[in-house]
């Protein structure tokens, strides 16, 4: 047949244990209509010669048909179909947490949109007709982060070959939301006000906003292994998730912060009144971050504040390390965030914090900082490198005048 040779052969070969094997075979060198070359060497499912021939007939009926692809493949799952198996994947290299998140956007708005398409006609035209749907009432950044789940559920498709291409996703622009924090004062008036009218929850007030760490993070704080007193570090090891209970920290890594004193004071003050391994235990309380923050809530209503939530003391630290001068590595290094990136958005409010540290590049003369005048310098004249060596006596001197 025109655009394909065949051939049945028999096969012999030796394989690891010696044992000499043989099979009938097709060999197909089929050429598409667009180009494209295919070569299809199959075992025959009846081994004899005849057999053989058969099922070469049958390879070439399906390859002018056009059928063959679907029928040498894995038929190409739904959405639907595929979302269980991608999700026992993810567990081997996501959090629970993470796990439990990408399920909810699976079942409450990729199924519904997409969960009846087989995941190679997903194409970008449908992709784009999703975000005009969900951009009613959600904001971009919401609806980006149901882009980055589906891109990933069509990469593994890719890695399992699936899917013979990815289409475009196009995450929509976002402008990164501002933050709030609490100013110098503030925070010395929330502290109070917690020292004031919840002692018991002072504590973890202070080591909260000295420190940075997440809410997760300072219940799972333990004496013997992650506070050193003497040192003045608290290592962040883990993290306590109201769900799943203890696991690593939010990057997978640990991390050291040093103490402020005040910080050192609380914990000394919490070691004398708690019993047991946990820093901040809640025995017989489901936790959650609206406990939390109801005690926040309720020092900041004492301190004449604006309510604030539990990650407003991450931001405080953070900004405050920042307008106090710490690098920006440094910061990032404390808060734990896999990137730099992260800390950046702390960078703007250190503007104008370190003019005075300019002034380390080129300390003032002490005349001048004393009031007394100083003669200024004459600016340097240019000279050639010519005119310099002249000087130096290393170049060419000029001769006598020539005579005319």
């Amino acid at each position: 047949m025109k655009g394909e040779a065949m051939s049945v052969r028999k096969r012999k070969w030796v394989d690891k244990q010696g044992q000499t094997q043989e099979k009938w075979m097709i060999h197909v060198e089929h050429t598409w209509p667009d180009g494209r070359r295919q070569t299809i060497r199959k075992v025959s499912p009846v081994q004899t010669k005849r057999g053989a021939e058969q099922y070469e007939r049958e390879v070439r009926k399906l390859l002018v048909s056009g059928q063959w692809e679907e029928a040498d493949r894995p038929k190409t799952p739904t959405l639907e179909e595929f979302a269980d198996e991608f999700l026992a994947y993810q567990a081997t290299v996501n959090k629970p947490q993470v796990v439990d998140e990408k399920r909810m956007i699976l079942r409450v708005h990729l199924i519904p949109a997409f969960g009846k398409v087989r995941l190679d006609e997903i194409d970008t035209r449908a992709i784009d007709a999703y975000k005009v749907a969900k951009l009613e009432g959600r904001s971009a950044g919401t609806v980006n982060q149901h882009l980055l789940l589906l891109g990933r559920v069509l990469r593994v498709a890719l890695k399992w070959k699936l899917v013979k291409e990815l289409p475009d996703l196009g995450k929509l622009k976002t402008r990164r939301p501002g933050f709030d924090f609490l100013t110098f004062d503030e925070c010395e008036q929330f502290i109070e006000a917690a020292r004031e009218h919840v002692p018991d929850w002072l504590p973890y007030m202070v080591v909260a906003v000295r420190t940075g760490m997440r809410v997760g993070e300072l219940l799972a704080l333990r004496w013997r292994e992650d506070v050193d007193l003497e040192r003045g570090r608290l290592r962040v090891q883990q993290s306590r998730n109201r769900k799943h209970g203890i696991s690593t920290t939010k990057n997978g890594k640990c991390r050291e912060i040093p103490l402020t004193w005040d910080a050192k004071e609380a914990l000394a003050s919490q070691r004398a009144r708690v019993t047991g391994d946990l820093v901040f235990p809640m025995p017989n309380v489901v936790v959650k971050d609206s406990m939390v923050n109801h005690w926040i809530e309720k020092v900041c209503d004492r301190a004449g504040l604006r309510r604030i939530h539990s990650h407003v003391l991450r931001h405080t630290f953070a900004s405050h390390a920042m307008m106090r001068g710490v690098s920006i590595r440094q910061v990032q290094e404390w808060l734990g965030h896999a990137s730099v990136v992260e800390t950046m958005r702390y960078s703007h409010v250190a503007e104008g914090h370190g003019d005075e540290m300019i002034k380390l590049l080129a300390p003032q003369p002490a005349g001048e900082r004393d009031g007394t005048a100083r003669k200024p310098r004459a600016a340097p004249r240019h000279t050639s490198s010519t005119q310099h060596k002249r000087r130096l006596g290393t170049g060419p001197q000029p001769g006598p005048a020539a005579k005319i």
